[in-house]
């Protein structure tokens, strides 16, 4: 496999001579470094929202926030892997902090979630601890992320379900070339590295990250949280949907459309947030971004116009006109990026350099 050698946006210099190992090692110390200290100050923040100690709480949100621009120009990487894991840690931290600021804004703060109207709340350190550490909240109330109960199954049996049809599409005849392979890979490939990272360390009262792939026949249960995974919805209401949703009702428009701009503008963050992480692996870092951009806008204009269309009736041709939807245009999205086969497939001795046939 050829390597690249040319130089990626988001990376913070061109890869020389250099040994690619001592590349991609030289820079993780300090950039790890940047990581935790701008979540201990995420967690600091954290601690005073649930103390309801405002003033400190914004503040601390404010530092949180200023810490992670800051250490994206300080802690950069060449090595293109761990650029995209840096990306997705800053952006995750960014969208965590921010959300907790809107929340208090919009006077909807969590509480810790009492089993019974007598018991007693774990110490504020842990309930901050829990805060910053959750990606649903799901010991939190009112719970921000809303999770429809899927229908049982047996999550490590889909696993294996998932695995074998990977494996099936991977080894088979298919052209691994073609566009609509590497989308229905990538697909596949999410679920597979989530819910092996879920599997062993969700507590048992916690609900899957994914239902079956297969049984999503909409793209309103794909996206609501039914399907896929809804592990940002919470910053996605908070700080696109909600304000976009009252800022259009008060100036008179409709609840529905209202409604459907702030489901839009709530893609449209997810988007930013998804180019952000892949901005490291992008050929053209203008175009990879109105790709990934646009593949969530129009996701959330498709789901909005959608749900007019169907309302809550089942069809097996909307099933179909959903997957046909999806996939062609993440087919068409993954001409924006430079994925490999494999998201875990990189050159042994050249680490820093993906292999992207």
């Amino acid at each position: 496999m050829p390597s690249l050698d040319m130089t990626v946006a988001g990376t913070a210099s061109q890869p020389g001579g250099e040994d690619s190992i001592n590349v991609a090692f030289r820079d993780v110390p300090r950039a790890l470094w940047c990581i935790l200290g701008c979540f201990a100050l995420l967690y600091t923040a954290n601690y005073h929202a649930v103390a309801r100690n405002s003033r400190r709480h914004v503040f601390w949100s404010v530092v949180t926030l200023m810490a992670v621009v800051f250490s994206h120009f300080y802690a950069k990487i060449d090595c293109r892997p761990w650029l995209a894991l840096r990306n997705c840690a800053f952006s995750c931290c960014f969208m965590k902090c921010l959300d907790m600021l809107f929340r208090r804004f919009q006077n909807t703060t969590l509480t810790w979630k009492l089993p019974t109207p007598s018991s007693t709340p774990p110490p504020l350190y842990q309930q901050a601890f829990w805060m910053t550490l959750e990606l649903r909240y799901e010991h939190f109330t009112p719970n921000p992320v809303r999770i429809p109960v899927p229908a049982p199954f047996h999550e490590p049996t889909q696993w294996l379900y998932h695995l074998l049809v990977y494996a099936i599409i991977t080894f088979g005849p298919l052209p691994q070339d073609l566009s609509i392979v590497k989308a229905v890979k990538l697909l596949l490939q999410i679920y597979i590295i989530w819910t092996a990272m879920h599997l062993p360390l969700r507590l048992l009262d916690t609900a899957p990250f994914f239902a079956p792939l297969y049984t999503a026949d909409s793209l309103v249960k794909f996206w609501n949280g039914t399907v896929w995974h809804v592990a940002f919805q919470s910053p996605c209401r908070s700080v696109a949907m909600v304000p976009v949703q009252t800022l259009l009702t008060g100036l008179g428009t409709s609840r529905s459309l209202a409604r459907g701009a702030g489901v839009i503008a709530a893609f449209a963050l997810m988007g930013v947030f998804h180019a952000y992480i892949g901005w490291a692996v992008m050929r053209d870092s203008v175009y990879g971004w109105g790709v990934v951009v646009g593949f969530f806008v129009m996701n959330g204009i498709a789901t909005v116009l959608e749900s007019v269309l169907w309302g809550r009736r089942r069809s097996w041709v909307r099933a179909v006109l959903a997957w046909g939807f999806e996939i062609a245009l993440a087919s068409w999205a993954m001409s924006g990026v430079e994925f490999p086969r494999e998201l875990w497939r990189v050159h042994d001795p050249l680490f820093c350099h993906i292999s992207v046939l």
